[in-house]
């Protein structure tokens, strides 16, 4: 009976945590209401379609909570309807756990799919989590038409996010004086590393692609072409001597032979490559100075289109393996 009483007594502190209610860390609600205020849209950034909205906001504590602004506050873009979510954004956390004065923006790589219509008036909602507010309300702001842009190029708009991030970094560095967010380099004034990159870097996802000038060390896009690979230039050296009296010879020896062009007049530098190795062995003993001499006439052979690429390379590769071997294994031997 003990036995049981005691396994009795275990289950029930072991399962506590699952079945006792849990309560939420609560906050208390703002000093005053939370504003939004300095909206642009720009579009094309990145992608012919795509649209970032941006923007400041503010949410008033004068003692911030513990908790951080990600968990207790989302930003919603409203369509027309006043009901349909058409995309969110939690604030990102640098300055005060993310609270009073910041920065925040959405993007749409697809203004199609994200059904978001030019020049449509939209509302941004600041909704408050019911997991930390005992009372949530939300706050509606407009979205106005003359929010959106009048440029339609993406260096445009790129330009014109630049000058709008930099005006906001410069009143956050006015409302947060012990940060520095702008700085000024020889190519113009740029976000201040680390403070001013690291906080828009999380405010505008990919903003240094979005406005690479704001930045000391920009990200570009490199302009290149894939190649493609043919056998033009060994074809030209092959054809290189078709129309003179040696182009006439190597075809007549060809002839004489059976032989292709190539192969018939590919006998001459390897035979001259083997005449280098024999008489390297017989003035040296040593068959390295000849194998260099080899290599400057199989150049040589190639160049004229008397070797044909493939037979290079192949007597190249056991070029390099024995004299590989005479350097590392032969002395060790």
């Amino acid at each position: 009976m003990k036995n049981v009483i005691r396994i009795i007594v275990i289950f029930v502190f072991m399962t506590a945590p699952l079945w006792m209610p849990v309560k939420a860390l609560a906050i208390l609600a703002p000093d005053s209401t939370p504003s939004i205020s300095n909206l642009h849209v720009n579009q094309h950034l990145l992608a012919t379609g795509d649209v970032l909205i941006y923007g400041d906001y503010d949410l008033p504590y004068g003692t911030p909570p513990d908790v951080f602004a990600n968990q207790s506050f989302i930003f919603q873009l409203i369509a027309a309807d006043n009901v349909t979510e058409l995309g969110a954004v939690t604030p990102f956390v640098y300055f005060d756990n993310g609270y009073n004065e910041g920065f925040f923006s959405m993007y749409f790589a697809s203004r199609t799919t994200a059904n978001i219509t030019w020049e449509q008036s939209y509302t941004i909602r600041i909704a408050q989590n019911p997991a930390h507010f005992t009372s949530p309300v939300d706050i509606d702001y407009e979205l106005p038409t003359n929010s959106y842009t009048s440029v339609n190029t993406t260096a445009a708009n790129q330009l014109e996010l630049a000058i709008n991030v930099l005006s906001a970094a410069t009143r956050l560095e006015q409302y947060y004086p012990t940060y520095s967010l702008v700085d000024t380099a020889a190519a113009g004034t740029v976000l201040y590393s680390p403070d001013g990159e690291t906080y828009f870097r999380g405010a505008i996802n990919g903003i240094q692609a979005m406005a690479p000038s704001l930045f000391m060390v920009q990200v570009l896009e490199y302009d290149y072409t894939y190649r493609t690979w043919t056998t033009d230039y060994s074809d030209n050296l092959t054809d290189r001597f078709e129309t003179t009296w040696v182009g006439a010879s190597a075809n007549a020896t060809a002839t004489q032979f059976g032989l292709t062009n190539q192969t018939a007049m590919g006998i001459l530098p390897l035979g001259l490559c083997l005449v280098s190795i024999v008489l390297s062995n017989m003035k040296w003993r040593r068959s390295e100075p000849g194998l260099v001499g080899a290599s400057i006439i199989l150049i040589m052979g190639l160049l004229m289109g008397w070797l044909a690429p493939a037979v290079f390379a192949i007597i190249f590769q056991f070029m390099g393996i024995y004299i590989a071997y005479l350097l590392f294994l032969a002395r060790a031997a």
